[in-house]
């Protein structure tokens, strides 16, 4: 059965419908399973999974999960991926608030909460955690106390496909082997007992991207919840499928666009919760004049 923990439907902008209508054939095509639908906060998550839901084909027998990439505020976001077997989004509206909660207050919120949750790409180059725990041996100790991280993240994979030319190897090497060392996590350092699951997604947020995932044991027929109990349960990565991507220009430029975009949106989001709205004190008269 193939199972991918982190998908981004992304459905900002006037083409939502077509979006929906490739990703569906995406799924298909990849033959997947079941996914989080675990698009950020600041982009609407309830509405992402209930377009996706909703758009989904007659017959189409792969299980979609509500799940949501939230953000804590400590270094200006640190993400974790919240997800259940029902719609949960009406119950939780506090934890779908961009910086409203510190990462400590976010993990204590979850853990007295009947909702799973694990932190994605724990390692990756450009993760905010790793300021928060930049050795090793203090983001174990941090690892160690949630129920389950991101042991491999494929955002990267397509843009991988760039160091392959000749000419660019020399230049990228270092930062190719930054990459790689961030996507994947070493089980064999990070991964304890206590870990209830271990997540592995595509990060996908186009269509195209959908492909990379893990297999875990079952089949296609298994009902809704027994897929569930098995994303929550499994702590082995035996198989993991790399899609072959077609690379091209456009789909590089459309990556670092969303990139930029989201970027963007966080910080002008950042702003504008610290930028304190100018209030008048009650009784307080304002003489203006106006010259002409």
């Amino acid at each position: 059965m193939k199972v991918d923990y982190h998908l981004h439907p992304n459905l900002q902008g006037e083409h939502a419908s077509r979006r929906l209508r490739a990703i569906w054939r995406a799924l298909s095509k990849k033959h997947i399973d079941a996914i989080i639908c675990s698009e950020h906060t600041f982009k609407d998550a309830p509405g992402a999974y209930r377009a996706l839901t909703a758009a989904r084909p007659e017959g189409d027998k792969t299980h979609v999960f509500p799940g949501a990439e939230l953000v804590a505020k400590d270094c200006h976001g640190i993400d974790i991926i919240a997800f259940a077997e029902h719609d949960w989004y009406d119950e939780h509206p506090r934890l779908l608030e961009p910086y409203a909660m510190t990462l400590r207050e976010m993990l204590s919120y979850l853990r007295n909460s009947d909702l799973h949750y694990f932190i994605p790409h724990p390692l990756i180059v450009s993760s905010t955690l790793r300021k928060l725990y930049p050795t090793e041996e203090e983001m174990q100790e941090f690892l160690s106390t949630v129920p389950a991280f991101e042991a491999f993240n494929a955002s990267f994979l397509l843009l991988e496909h760039l160091f392959q030319y000749p000419a660019l190897r020399p230049l990228l090497k270092r930062f190719r082997h930054r990459l790689r060392a961030g996507a994947s996590v070493d089980l064999s350092r990070y991964q304890k007992p206590n870990h209830n699951f271990i997540a592995v997604g595509s990060d996908a947020h186009h269509p195209w991207e959908i492909g990379f995932c893990l297999e875990i044991p079952g089949n296609e027929t298994e009902n809704r919840h027994s897929v569930f109990e098995k994303l929550t349960t499994n702590t082995v990565i035996n198989t993991l499928h790399f899609p072959r991507f077609n690379w091209t220009v456009p789909r590089l430029i459309a990556m670092g666009w969303t990139t930029m975009c989201e970027g963007l949106m966080r910080r002008e989001l950042r702003r504008e919760l610290e930028t304190e709205p100018f209030a008048i004190e009650e009784g307080l008269s304002l003489n203006v004049e106006v010259s002409s």
